[in-house]
């Protein structure tokens, strides 16, 4: 079975931060905020180059152990393949380690783009899949849903 085809455009990604500490609801209702990082990712030749700019743009790796990139290749592989390269651009205004759900953001921003990406991704991989993946990696149902 052939792997799957990728569009040449970019695909734009816009992810909320979130909270989840709610009182009663705690760590069962999330809300997503006014605040967002934006992800923008293009299917490349070979190789990855990441930017970053904004929070943690002086610490946060620019490979493939960046959290982005990371979720995009897990739902690369859950959507049968992923391209040889990718341009990843990082716009992030959440603050990390704050509770305010960047990784959350960043995990989400990964899978959305890669079903983007992919011809067919939501077919593919559809919502409650894409959903379960991102809550594998992320370990809160709330801020992934939110």
């Amino acid at each position: 079975m052939a792997g799957p085809a990728f569009r040449a455009a970019p695909v734009r990604v816009r992810v909320p931060a979130t909270s989840a500490n709610l009182g009663p609801g705690f760590d069962a209702f999330g809300l997503a905020l006014g605040l967002y990082d934006d992800v923008v990712v293009r299917v490349a030749d070979r190789d990855l180059s990441i930017d970053i700019a904004g929070e943690g743009a002086d610490n946060l790796a620019r490979d493939e152990n960046h959290l982005v990139v990371r979720a995009l290749y897990a739902a690369f592989e859950a959507l049968g393949g992923r391209p040889g390269g990718l341009e990843v651009v990082c716009a992030n205004r959440i603050p990390h380690g704050r509770g305010l759900g960047s990784s959350a953001a960043a995990i989400c921003a990964g899978v959305v783009a890669a079903r983007a990406l992919t011809i067919g991704g939501a077919e593919r991989l559809d919502d409650e899949a894409a959903r379960g993946l991102a809550t594998a990696w992320e370990g809160h149902p709330d801020t992934v849903a939110a």
